[in-house]
């Protein structure tokens, strides 16, 4: 009997760290919405059951574009759930609200350092960038910096950019921190410089 060979555990797992629940978004959306469906319905439903053929047509065209109306928003809710942070083996993976991805080389980092908090407002909120070098994805929290040594070309439309500094926000910065230094070190590369706030 052969002797059963020996599981090979991958010592670089991925990592995920999601971004903070866009609060300042999702409640002002539901509210929009529900207003607009209860504002909707009421207008048409003296058309529904009052009217004649015409108002009926009318009244079932206010519904599909009610109806478009809702699709978006779910749309648009689903769309600012979908935002991740990856950390593997070599790249760090940002997804965005579903409508920005990047792959960033763990190699390229030399430097993962919190950013000044003041003002408090600076680019908390949304996707944002000053169409140079940098990019910051954020639906609030403390914001880390990482620093490349070569830049990433990023597709923002409508332009493509030279990125070399990104800024993100996710809840548990320490731990995030932490997985970029443990992949790096899994890698042999330098460790990462971590300057105090």
């Amino acid at each position: 009997m052969t002797p059963r060979p020996a599981l090979r555990c991958d010592r670089l797992m991925t990592t995920r760290f999601d971004f903070a629940d866009a609060w300042w978004f999702r409640g002002p959306l539901r509210a929009l919405t529900i207003a607009v469906i209860v504002f909707t319905l009421l207008s048409l439903a003296p058309a529904l059951t009052d009217g004649t053929n015409p108002d009926h047509v009318r009244a079932l065209f206010g519904i599909v574009v009610l109806s478009a109306f809702v699709l978006g928003a779910v749309l648009f809710w689903v769309a600012i759930s979908d935002s991740y942070v990856e950390v593997s083996g070599d790249t760090i993976a940002v997804r965005f609200e579903s409508f920005f991805n990047v792959r960033i080389p763990v190699e390229g980092i030399v430097d993962v350092r919190p950013l000044d908090p003041q003002p408090r407002f600076r680019f908390r909120w949304g996707l944002a960038t000053n169409f140079r070098d940098r990019i910051s994805c954020s639906h609030g929290g403390r914001m880390l910096v990482l620093t490349l040594s070569e830049p990433v070309t990023v597709r923002l439309w409508p332009r493509t950019l030279l990125v070399t500094r990104f800024w993100l926000a996710v809840p548990d910065d320490q731990a995030f921190t932490a997985a970029i230094e443990q992949v790096r070190a899994a890698a042999s590369a330098q460790p990462v410089t971590l300057r105090a706030a």
